[in-house]
């Protein structure tokens, strides 16, 4: 496992935030940081992902401690985090979405139970909905038949993989929690080198805690905390073409982890659901998986 780093020099985290077009939602989160947070007790970086509203401008203007990166296109996710994570001096790497809020002691909390448990190596808490109620954030690593549950919406078949009964008000050891917010030993990340960027959508954070397990690494949540989190409208409403890479970043990972029994069974279920989402012909590129470069 990677030593605590104690250097007093270094900032207690580094906060890496994505963003693509969500600029009052990640002002928000900006403002709750720094809100919260001496600035000198931490490094807030954000990757623009080529927005178009006025995100990086208003980033500029109103936070001038953040250290912006812009990209001149759309990367996805998981590159735009990694130049990030690149980026980062922080003893600890806090991953957080662009539509959360912290609370006042978000950071302190997380960073303070790795400080404190050197075996652990990532740390989540809970996340709220903004009625007040936590979200089913925790997940256990999706086997084949959970897969096929999911994206047929037989969700009554799906409790053991969503971990139905989690109790949020327990910390505990996880599998799978949601990278919205999650504290990472920075070199354990780095190890890792960062996020897979084959995943440019979806699944990029379990296979980051798959890889992460892969390693010994432990995974903790954290009940003693949590942030606000909006939810990501985009993925619920997104165009065909970004629903497409939303596929092929699912059949890329059970590929890759269940092989091509498991790639050949989940492929006519997503191809069903392009189909009834977009009625686009375009679902059977779903099939063209050696093209890509896939596993398998």
């Amino acid at each position: 496992m990677t030593a605590i780093v104690s250097d007093a020099r270094l900032p207690h985290c580094s906060v890496i935030i994505a963003t693509w077009n969500t600029r009052g939602l990640v002002e928000d989160a900006l403002d709750s940081l720094f809100r919260h947070n001496p600035a000198d007790s931490m490094e807030v970086i954000v990757v623009d992902n080529a927005s178009t509203d006025g995100t990086a401008e208003m980033i500029r203007e109103k936070f001038p401690r953040v250290v912006l990166l812009c990209e001149e296109r759309n990367t996805g996710y998981a590159p735009a985090t990694n130049r990030g994570i690149r980026m980062a001096t922080g003893r600890h790497i806090l991953l957080l979405g662009s539509d959360t809020v912290v609370r006042k002691d978000t950071l302190s909390v997380l960073a303070g139970y790795l400080d404190t448990h050197p075996d652990v190596s990532a740390v989540a808490c809970r996340l709220m909905n903004p009625d007040g109620t936590p979200q089913m954030s925790c997940r256990r690593f999706p086997r084949v038949r959970d897969a096929i549950a999911t994206y047929l919406s037989w969700h009554f078949l799906t409790g053991w993989y969503t971990m139905k009964g989690f109790d949020f008000f327990k910390t505990q050891e996880v599998e799978q929690p949601a990278a919205t917010c999650l504290m990472v030993r920075r070199g354990e990340l780095v190890r890792l080198q960062g996020f897979d960027e084959a995943y440019t959508v979806l699944y990029n954070d379990v296979d980051l805690c798959r890889r992460l397990r892969k390693i010994g690494g432990r995974i903790v949540y954290n009940a003693e905390t949590e942030v606000l989190h909006h939810g990501s409208s985009t993925t619920r409403s997104a165009p065909p073409a970004l629903r497409l890479e939303m596929y092929r970043n699912i059949l890329r990972y059970f590929s890759r982890y269940h092989g091509t029994v498991a790639r050949w069974l989940l492929t006519p279920v997503l191809m069903m659901r392009y189909l009834a989402a977009t009625r686009s012909p375009a679902a059977i590129r779903l099939i063209s998986l050696k093209s890509e470069g896939w596993p398998g």
